[in-house]
């Protein structure tokens, strides 16, 4: 009989009130899920890989290999320490022409989409461990699994920490559809940990209608409508202008927008303007200062942002064709990670293909000039993350030439039905052109456009992008057996990466101390037979962080390191050397 992956755990009720996500539980579970059952999920430092620009701070990281895994490793290293996640799965499509495998289909199985839906809940259950309190995960997908993966997320969040699910019109041009409907949209689905601790920033309020037209002492203002569409009959009182002796009533329907008490006290300060002149209507003013925000509810719907955006964007980069389809364009991370109230802290994308998400968040730090930390978790499968991700990230960080196209116009034309028939002479004009500026130009370029005869010459000539000067540490995953002789240093690599220390001071049998530009970080696996050593190693002028495995060593080294900051390892890797 086939075992049945019921996702609601805490939903053990009478079969009348079930509701649910269940599908078919695979008999293989995945090997790298088994392997991370059975041995330590490391991240191995690729020194060769880093990314060494201006800005040391903070530190950006890269992740080759299985997501699973680094989201294992993370679990130990930032556990309820990243403030957003996004991610851009395989939308199981079927399509095996993809750079990345997006055929979790299985056809025998009685519900083809159960393979996927294992694939995504391994994951999402892991990722769910990293978020903080106000942490939020975005995640695109389409029409195939999108009602799925609602579902899937509404187990594992609650249905009552979806935040809404913004509809990204991608294409202009309909897909060649045997049924005739154009599918010209994806989705991005938004969960927080605990909505009561989470709201979006939304999008910027246009101030330009705001002018002080009167050297009002208020400051700038604009019109405001006085009227509003609800109410009861005593917000229809009369308002008298003192000028003229006018008597003003809302529209029929309408309602004042304001008390009646508050005519006297707004004529007074000049809030309520009123004409001199009889038939004209009186102002009410809306002052800048008086906005209780500065931000806009975000709309669900992301306009003219398309998918070609993102495939010209990389074409501009590598300086050939794009090296994967269908990437996102980084204006679209942009948009969505700029609503976010949050300038710095963790980002993570365990799904990172070329790298859109790295970029947005460098970009958005250097407008902003905010602290960003981006996680970049990408397996390797067709060179991927060496061949695309890397160098992306490698040239937005250190600067890139692209070919900028100059045209000029050496020839024109309007085509009518009367100079039809010198067509013959027109084409012999732009074949002698043709001839005198062959050499003066990379291309000449012929068109014929709204009845618009043309020749352009277009010159390429070579453009500088300026490099954001950010710093990336590159990983690769590694699986080590508990009683590796390796353990240490593995343990050693993770609090390395949780601190952002990565420069190795000092490497002992019983301690190890790395340093950043601000901290010194010691990983005290054990006593050591002296303390004199490890304080002569120690740089002056840092902060000091201790990481220590058990109580005994965390009394002696409170008592030896009055000023320093101690703190037990993380458990997954405490248990190691202390079980």
């Amino acid at each position: 009989m086939d075992q049945l992956k019921i996702l609601f755990d805490a939903l053990i009720v009478p079969p009348n009130e079930r509701f649910g996500l269940v599908w078919e539980e695979s008999d293989q579970p995945e090997t790298v899920v088994e392997m991370a059952e059975q041995m330590f999920p490391a991240l191995k430092p690729v020194p060769s890989l880093d990314i060494e620009g201006e800005n040391e701070s903070p530190v950006h990281y890269i992740i080759e290999g299985d997501n699973y895994h680094t989201l294992s490793a993370l679990t130990i290293t930032h556990a309820q320490r990243v403030d957003v996640i996004y991610i851009d799965p395989p939308y199981n499509t079927g399509n095996r022409h993809l750079t990345y495998h997006d055929n979790r289909k299985d056809k025998s199985s009685a519900n083809r989409h159960s393979k996927w839906l294992n694939f995504m809940y391994h994951r999402l259950r892991l990722a769910q461990e990293l978020l903080t309190n106000d942490g939020v995960l975005l995640i695109s997908i389409d029409d195939r699994e999108m009602a799925h993966l609602k579902l899937l997320c509404d187990g594992l969040f609650g249905s009552d920490n979806f935040i809404g699910n913004f509809v990204w019109v991608n294409r202009t041009t309909p897909n060649d559809a045997a049924n005739k409907f154009a599918t010209d949209h994806e989705y991005i689905l938004v969960y927080t940990q605990d909505r009561a601790n989470f709201q979006l920033k939304g999008v910027p309020k246009d101030f330009s209608k705001y002018v002080n037209r009167d050297n009002d002492p208020n400051g700038p203002w604009m019109p405001d409508n006085p009227s509003a569409a609800s109410g009861t009959e005593k917000d229809r009182f009369p308002i008298k202008n003192p000028h003229t002796g006018e008597i003003y009533y809302p529209p029929d329907g309408r309602y004042w927008a304001f008390a009646k008490r508050r005519v006297k006290e707004w004529k007074k300060s000049g809030k309520l303007v009123f004409p001199k002149e009889s038939g004209k209507r009186f102002l009410l003013k809306k002052y800048l200062s008086e906005l209780r925000s500065e931000y806009n509810p975000a709309s669900s719907v992301i306009n003219n942002v398309l998918t070609s955006h993102g495939t010209k964007e990389l074409k501009q980069i590598f300086g050939s064709g794009s090296p994967i389809k269908y990437p996102k364009p980084t204006v679209l991370l942009k948009h969505i990670l700029g609503l976010i109230n949050k300038h710095e802290g963790v980002f993570l994308d365990f799904f990172a293909g070329s790298g859109t998400t790295g970029q947005a968040i460098l970009e958005l730090n250097e407008e902003d000039g905010g602290s960003r930390q981006c996680i970049l978790c990408n397996n390797n499968e067709n060179n991927l993350c060496r061949n695309v991700l890397h160098p992306r990230l490698q040239k937005i960080s250190e600067g890139y030439t692209v070919d900028a196209t100059q045209r000029e116009t050496l020839y024109e034309r309007k085509l009518t039905v009367n100079t039809l028939k010198k067509t013959g002479t027109y084409l012999q004009e732009i074949t002698a052109i043709s001839e005198q500026y062959q050499d003066s130009y990379d291309e000449l370029k012929q068109s014929l456009k709204d009845n618009m005869l043309r020749l352009e010459g277009v010159r390429k000539k070579p453009v500088t992008v300026a490099g954001i000067q950010a710093s990336f540490k590159y990983f690769q995953t590694q699986f080590i057996p508990p009683q590796d002789t390796r353990i240490r240093q593995a343990c050693a690599h993770l609090l390395c990466l949780r601190e952002q220390t990565f420069e190795p001071i000092t490497i002992t049998l019983h301690y190890h101390i790395y340093k950043s530009q601000h901290q010194v970080t010691t990983i005290c696996f054990e006593e050591p037979s002296s303390w004199k050593p490890l304080k002569k190693a120690l740089p002056k002028g840092l902060t000091i962080k201790f990481y220590v495995f058990r109580e005994s060593d965390y009394s002696l080294v409170t008592d030896n390191f009055s000023k320093a900051k101690v703190e037990y390892a993380p458990d997954k890797i405490k248990r190691l050397f202390t079980s």
